[in-house]
């Protein structure tokens, strides 16, 4: 017997997310197996600066956060993001040291609220490496982009290509009468 997946729709709430590569001829994907998670790295001579993306998603812990209380974990809980952030990028690039938050601010992306974290730390070479790290809570799905590349602006053009193309579709359960 097949698996039967449900559409999303008026008649089904609920977000459904597809994410792809934004150039299929620069950036290489793998999708972790057992996780909603995929890995996708740049070919070489592709980026000017060695560069790895990561998304993941995850249910949301509510379909619309407050705007004070997502500052607030922007803010606040950067530092235990911050754990979070060094393994996934441990696991794509090698071990980090001194890893460091330089920015944090709440933003909207794809209509949808997102939080927004920059890190710096120093590579397994002693060469910095920078880290952009976009959370976006899309109806009952949170998102999860992580890019880290030897250059700041680079991880943010990768960042901000990679939620350029995701498509979401959110469909809201019916209001309570």
């Amino acid at each position: 017997m097949g698996c039967v997946t449900t559409a999303v729709g008026p008649e089904h709430p609920g977000t459904k997310v597809t994410f792809k590569s934004p150039d299929p001829e620069k950036w290489t994907g793998t999708r972790v197996y057992g996780e909603r998670r995929s890995i996708f790295r740049c070919r070489p001579l592709a980026c000017p600066e060695n560069s790895i993306v990561t998304i993941r998603t995850a249910a949301s812990p509510t379909r619309s956060p407050d705007p004070v209380a997502l500052q607030k974990f922007a803010e606040a809980d950067a530092q235990r993001q911050m754990a979070q952030t060094e393994q996934a990028s441990t696991e794509a690039v090698g071990r980090l040291r001194d890893l460091t938050l330089t920015s944090s601010r709440v933003a909207k992306m794809k209509e949808f609220p997102a939080v927004h974290w920059e890190y710096r730390a120093t590579g397994p070479n002693d060469k910095p490496i920078y880290i952009v790290r976009d959370m976006v809570f899309a109806g009952n799905t949170m998102i999860d982009v992580i890019s880290t590349s030897l250059g700041v602006e680079v991880a943010r053009r990768n960042s901000a290509d990679f939620v350029g193309v995701m498509e979401i579709e959110d469909f809201a359960p019916p209001a309570r009468q």
